[in-house]
């Protein structure tokens, strides 16, 4: 067994070894489990349709993300939640409600936006 040696500043070497390997091994511990984390509780919307895109996040106080224009997608990600409703808008000089979703924030969740405003606007929900 290791003895504790004092060293010439008077500090004691085997404690501060000890101490940097605990750190660095947090340190690996948390790059390691990073990649899992990341793929889990991503929730994006993409527009499809000749319209822009947003998501209400009802359970967060309204948090909601940006205006996705035809075309373009945002993420967003989280992980407090077991399930939580989220409502879907369609902007083309006005706000239209398109429905509603209830989704698991430990999941990977894609809303689509299909269609037409005026016309017949849409949205589809994947789960991953």
């Amino acid at each position: 067994m290791a003895k504790n040696v004092q060293d010439r500043r008077g500090g004691w070497r085997r404690a501060k070894i000890v101490g940097l390997l605990a750190a660095a091994a947090t340190v690996g511990t948390l790059a390691s489990a990073t990649p899992a984390f990341a793929s889990t509780g991503t929730t994006t919307v993409c527009s499809k349709g000749n319209y822009g895109s947003q998501l209400v996040f009802v359970n967060r106080g309204g948090f909601a993300t940006f205006v996705m224009p035809p075309g373009k997608c945002t993420s967003v990600h989280f992980g407090k939640y077991r399930s939580e409703r989220v409502d879907v808008y369609g902007y083309n000089g006005a706000k239209v409600f398109l429905g509603y979703a209830y989704i698991n924030d430990w999941k990977r969740s894609t809303f689509n936006t299909y269609g037409s405003i005026p016309g017949s606007p849409y949205f589809k929900l994947s789960v991953s």
